[in-house]
C-alpha cells in the first residue's frame, strides 16, 4: 500500500487548483479570483475599502495586490470608490452575476461525490486544526 500524503500537501494542492480553475474560468470575462472576491465581498450592499480589504487579507500574497485589483475594478467600471466605501455599479451587478454563474459551476464540480454532511465536517475539522495551529 502506498505512503498516504500528508494534509498539507492536499490543502496545497487543493488551493493551487482552486486557483487555477477559478482563473481559467474567469479569464474570459477579463477577472482574476482576487477581483471576483471583491466583487463578492459588495454583492449584498456597499461596504468600506477596509472592511473588505481586512476580509480578504489572507488571500493576499504582497499587500500592494489590493491597491492594484481594486484599481482594475474601478477601472473597468464594476466599482465605485465614494471616499472609502465601495459599491458594485450596474456593469458591477452584472459581472457578479456572470462569475457567480461561472464559480458556482465549478464549486458543484468540486465537491461532486461528497455529501453536505461530509463537507460540513471537512469543514469543522480544517477550521479545528487552523484554531490548534494558531496556539501551537
Amino acid at each position: 500500500m502506498a505512503a498516504q500524503r500528508p494534509i498539507g500537501y492536499w490543502l496545497k494542492e487543493l488551493d493551487r487548483r482552486i486557483d487555477a480553475r477559478f482563473e481559467d474560468d474567469l479569464a474570459a470575462s477579463g477577472l482574476t479570483r482576487r477581483h471576483w472576491q471583491i466583487l463578492h465581498s459588495l454583492a449584498e450592499g456597499p461596504r468600506s475599502a477596509s472592511d473588505v480589504r481586512d476580509g480578504l487579507a489572507p488571500f493576499w500574497k504582497d499587500p500592494s495586490e489590493w491597491g492594484v485589483q481594486l484599481a482594475q475594478l474601478v477601472a473597468r467600471g464594476d466599482i465605485t470608490d465614494d471616499s472609502g466605501t465601495l459599491a458594485l455599479t450596474e456593469a458591477g451587478h452584472t459581472t457578479h452575476h456572470q462569475a457567480f454563474t461561472l464559480i458556482g459551476k465549478r464549486r458543484r464540480a468540486m465537491l461532486d461525490g461528497i455529501t453536505d454532511d461530509q463537507y460540513v465536517e471537512t469543514v469543522r475539522l480544517l477550521e479545528r486544526m487552523a484554531e490548534n495551529m494558531a496556539g501551537a
